[in-house]
């Protein structure tokens, strides 16, 4: 078992440090192929604690654990600055996220929070009790030692990106608002709300991300835990002590309470009572330590991430979490000063956009971009940057990178913009076989909305789920299986310079789209760039068939519970979660915003989606929308606490978000809005077929809203990047610019 660990840590090294020399042969002995492992040009001093114990007492109430983790620190006496990965992924592979940091001057702490690797305890998933483990690491374990100087920072991707915002609102700081200890974050790819962001998407249950993470998360769990290595005083640093009894012992009850909790995990998201957004999900948001406090969606959270503690966010147009991306830095670090903030948004999903894929200095095998940030906020070597344009953002379409003052951007760069679903037929494009092959549901999406139009036939939605749903043929499959089938077109553009996305079934719509509803425009007579998040309203009225026998659904779902360890009788359960969220009089709004090329491919940018009772209703007038509503506001969740079913042939009112882009559509090209009632396999289907009319007259204007961007003020509130240099022009930009 022993030589199995020592074989899989040696893996990773080689796989991050590929390129990187050893410094002499590997010796037969695990302990020396870890010591050569690490003795590369610049690690020579390294020396790895890799067992080491870290008792978190019990704090607030919560179960004290003992914690363990893996810490790479230089030899001598210097006490010097700490990289902090706290991680339910093993720590001994992803220790290799910032070991490139090492030679920097830093050292290297991995951790195992409660429930995962080789801690004790019970693996909640972002429940308050990681929140506050992390924070103690950070302001009590890791200062009390004397390799540490007392400075921490944070880095990682995804669930240790989030972990670091959460962390953040539970530190020390002083009577100035300052972090005591903790200097610096560097987040990639984080999310924000639980149950928006990816969970419940519009009210709809998240159906491919979801058993993929825990089928990844179950996997983990299942393999030994390092403790096997040694004890709490193993190392490789000239001593070796083989592991006491009572450690093996240990190391065998926190692997088996792991394997008895995988059933808890698939059970978190098919209760019944977390249908609705609620305190469960609310305490696994990041944005309960936003500065901007609600009462009902900030768990009665009163803490916040400190408006001095400098964060170096980064997010992807094509990420599972966009949307939380965003809003953290719109709403998370609304109070941060401008030279302790910086975002970077590339045209990543979340798996490229995990190594930043193509952006050399922010990749993890140089962690450039990161050194310079933490060299700047943890060691106060003053190399100011990102500070005139905080945010650099990837502007699909013109296919280049810009620096921006804000996001969203300044008001002076940005106009409202309105588009009419209409009932005309949109303009034939004989070069498209789609104009053909969909124009019984395909229409104009124009400017201006005549009295011709209403002399038409209302659209009719049909969701047929027994002949067809949507969704496999689109970049939502690729999107939400976090972008493994695109990685190869991704690493071919980003890493090789050449585009082959005319070559995948993602990089087009047209093949899923039809026999759904299509608006677009005449071609564009310019460029028009779409910015920031947009929303479409719309009305429309039901009618409902019998529920379809799910025996093909079921079929799929029994792989969900077989990867969450449930009881696979459970759907037979009359008041199971999948029953109620497949047979109700429902209705799955999805809408698509693609960017229609003048041959006809319909490259998807973004998307929204609703589930009609979902819809944020009027509580007095449940046919029309709350007063109190405004789109994108992160904090309004009413109808997701207490969701409305509709009445067949009643009219409701329907505004559906759609997530935030930035694209420029080329003139020439033609704005597409698609609607459809299904988005599979990311989305749990309703099996109810339905007709949905969408009513376009006097008074019921469709609408597709967006913000659009002019060329104003250039090298003012914005600039492109351009910079020349041995890398590409961002990681020129990020290394080498100064303010």
């Amino acid at each position: 078992m022993r030589k199995l660990i020592y074989g899989l840590i040696l893996t990773g090294v080689i796989l991050i440090h590929q390129t990187a020399p050893f410094a002499g042969e590997l010796s037969k002995e695990g302990e020396d192929i870890l010591t050569q492992a690490l003795a590369f040009k610049g690690y020579e001093d390294a020396i790895c604690q890799f067992n080491l114990r870290i008792a978190i007492p019990e704090i607030d109430g919560n179960e004290a654990v003992d914690l363990w983790g893996t810490l790479i620190k230089h030899a001598g006496d210097e006490p010097l600055p700490t990289i902090l990965v706290a991680t339910p992924y093993r720590r001994e592979f992803l220790v290799f996220d910032a070991l490139t940091l090492f030679p920097r001057g830093y050292n290297i702490l991995c951790i195992d929070i409660r429930g995962t690797g080789s801690a004790e305890g019970t693996w909640m998933s972002f429940n308050e009790a990681e929140h506050k483990d992390v924070a103690f690491v950070i302001d009590k374990w890791i200062p009390k030692h004397p390799w540490s100087d007392g400075k921490v920072g944070m880095l990682g991707p995804s669930y240790m990106a989030i972990i670091q915002i959460m962390a953040a609102g539970n530190i020390e700081v002083d009577e100035n608002g300052e972090p005591v200890h903790l200097k610096a974050l560097f987040p990639i790819v984080p999310m924000a709300d639980t149950y928006k962001d990816i969970v419940m998407h519009g009210g709809n249950l998240d159906l491919l991300f979801i058993p993929v993470w825990l089928l990844g998360v179950d996997l983990l769990a299942m393999m030994p835990s390092t403790l096997y290595l040694g004890g709490e005083n193993a190392g490789m640093d000239g001593t070796w002590e083989d592991p006491d009894t009572h450690v093996i012992k240990e190391a065998g009850q926190n692997w088996l309470a792991s394997v008895k909790q995988l059933q808890l995990n698939g059970s978190w998201f098919l209760e019944p009572e977390n249908l609705v957004d609620n305190d469960f999900f609310d305490e696994r948001s990041s944005m309960i330590y936003w500065p901007e406090k609600n009462s009902t969606a900030n768990f009665g959270q009163t803490k916040t991430i400190p408006s001095k503690l400098p964060v170096f966010m980064v997010g992807g147009w094509y990420c599972i979490f966009t949307n939380g991306e965003s809003k953290t830095y719109q709403y998370g670090l609304a109070e941060h000063d401008v030279k302790d903030k910086a975002m970077v948004i590339g045209p990543w999903y979340h798996l490229d956009g995990s190594f930043c894929l193509g952006v050399d200095g922010m990749m993890m095998f140089t962690n450039a971009v990161q050194a310079r940030w933490f060299d700047w906020k943890i060691k106060g070597i003053e190399d100011p940057f990102m500070v005139e344009f905080p945010v650099a953002l990837y502007i699909m379409g013109e296919d280049k990178w810009r620096a921006e003052k804000t996001w969203p951007l300044a008001e002076s760069r940005v106009e409202n913009e309105i588009l009419y679903l209409s009932k005309q037929k949109a303009k034939y494009n004989y070069k498209d076989w789609f104009s053909f092959f969909n124009r019984k549901n395909d229409y104009k999406l124009t400017e201006n909305i005549t009295q011709k139009d209403y002399s038409k036939t209302d659209p009719v939605l049909k969701h047929r789920p027994q002949r067809n749903l949507q969704g496999m043929a689109s970049r939502s499959m690729s999107r939400w299986f976090i972008g493994v089938p695109a990685i190869i077109s991704q690493t071919y553009k980003y890493m090789f310079g050449k585009d082959v996305d005319d070559q995948v079934f993602y990089e087009d719509e047209r093949l899923d789209e039809v026999g759904v509803l299509t608006f677009t425009t005449d071609p564009l007579k310019e460029d028009v760039e779409i910015t920031g998040p947009m929303k479409l309203t719309f009305w429309a009225k039901t009618t409902f068939d019998d529920p379809l026998e799910n025996t093909w659904l079921y079929k799929f779902l029994d792989l969900f519970f077989l990867v969450t360890n449930n009881d696979l009788d459970a759907i037979e359960d009359e008041n199971n979660t999948v029953k109620m969220l497949t047979e109700e009089d429902d209705v799955q709004f999805v809408v698509e915003v693609n960017d229609v090329f003048p041959k006809g491919r319909a490259k998807n940018i973004t998307s929204g989606w609703l589930r009609a009772s979902h819809r944020p209703y009027d509580p007095d007038n449940v046919h029309e929308t709350d007063p109190e509503y405004m789109a994108f506001d992160p904090f309004y969740d009413k109808a997701d606490r207490n969701p409305n079913m509709i009445n067949e042939n009643e009219v409701y009112k329907y505004v559906v978000e759609v997530w935030p882009t930035d694209n420029v559509f080329k003139k020439g090209h033609r704005i597409r809005v698609s609607i459809s009632a299904s988005d599979f396999p990311h989305l749990l289907p309703i099996m109810v077929p339905c007709d949905n009319t969408i009513l376009i007259d006097e008074n019921h204007p469709a609408a597709f809203e967006f913000t659009s961007v002019n060329q104003d003020d250039e090298g003012v509130t914005w600039k492109w990047i351009e910079e020349e240099g041995k890398y590409d022009p961002l990681t020129n930009y990020l290394m080498n610019h100064k303010n």
